[in-house]
């Protein structure tokens, strides 16, 4: 067995972290992707082309607070959505308690794991918006989900997630310096703020260990803070491997919410994956 060196507790303990932190704060996290509307309507056409009408069910994996959630229930979709940060699903319950009676009675919050979720009944279309992916840092984190999906798919279903595409420039920044550098106010305090990261990346675990950090201006009471973020950076051929591994099969796959095609200058992989339809055999 390969020895575990004291540096590897500390990797693991900010990687441990990076899957936490952003999410603590579900108020910020919102004000911060409040423009960011592509993928919802993505998913949403997705939803609307693979399920049509009638009683199908979509299980959102990594749901957040509820930005794509809430939308595909007031289409008429039923979504169970699930997430492990709890001020995350706070913020969903609560949002979904606003929606009209009818949409409400179809989203279901649960607390779960990506790699070991079990739920009752199965799904006709999975997903994973926003880079959730990323949060699944070893293949066999990737493979337990994946397998956890197929479990839940209903018999014709379909997985579909986005991840980033590794940008080696970006990835490649000098992790002493600050990138970013935007002013504004926090929604919860209303304090001026600056926000800026930068991060550290290594090309073997190819897991990226981001830092966010928040520092006051114009006199803000306000002590600074730094967010970790930690991601796992997936190349388009090594997706496509690990997706076939675990029994599923990439039907599309896109490199813009728009359906335009993977390519060198594209931010996102788009896939959509049905579960690999094992041959009869032929008797004589």
């Amino acid at each position: 067995m390969k020895r575990r060196e004291p540096d590897d507790d500390l990797i693991g303990h900010l990687i441990d972290a990076g899957a936490r932190e952003h999410y603590a704060d579900a108020t910020l996290y919102d004000y911060e992707y409040r423009r960011r509307r592509a993928d919802v309507n993505f998913y949403r056409e997705l939803a609307k082309l693979r399920l049509g009408k009638g009683k199908k069910r979509i299980l959102e994996l990594g749901a957040g607070s509820g930005r794509v959630t809430i939308p595909l229930a007031r289409d008429g979709h039923t979504v169970v959505a699930l997430d492990q940060a709890p001020s995350m699903l706070a913020k969903l319950r609560k949002r979904t308690l606003a929606l009209p009676e009818a949409s409400r009675g179809r989203v279901e919050a649960v607390e779960g794991d990506l790699c070991t979720f079990e739920l009752p009944g199965t799904f006709d279309l999975v997903i994973a918006a926003f880079n959730v992916f990323e949060h699944l840092y070893t293949r066999g984190e990737v493979d337990a989900c994946l397998r956890r999906v197929l479990a839940h798919l209903a018999p014709g279903g379909a997985l579909a997630f986005d991840v980033q595409l590794p940008d080696l420039e970006w990835l490649s920044r000098d992790p002493s310096k600050r990138w970013a550098r935007t002013k504004f106010t926090d929604p919860s305090t209303g304090h001026r703020l600056m926000y800026s990261t930068n991060h550290d990346y290594d090309p073997v675990s190819q897991i990226a260990l981001i830092r966010i950090f928040y520092d006051p201006i114009e006199g803000a009471p306000t002590p600074p803070r730094v967010v970790q973020l930690s991601q796992r950076k997936f190349f388009p051929a090594e997706l496509e491997a690990l997706v076939a591994h675990a029994g599923m099969v990439m039907v599309e796959r896109y490199g813009d919410f728009s359906g335009g095609p993977l390519g060198p200058t594209s931010d996102s992989q788009i896939l959509v994956c049905e579960a690999v339809v094992p041959r009869r055999k032929s008797g004589r």
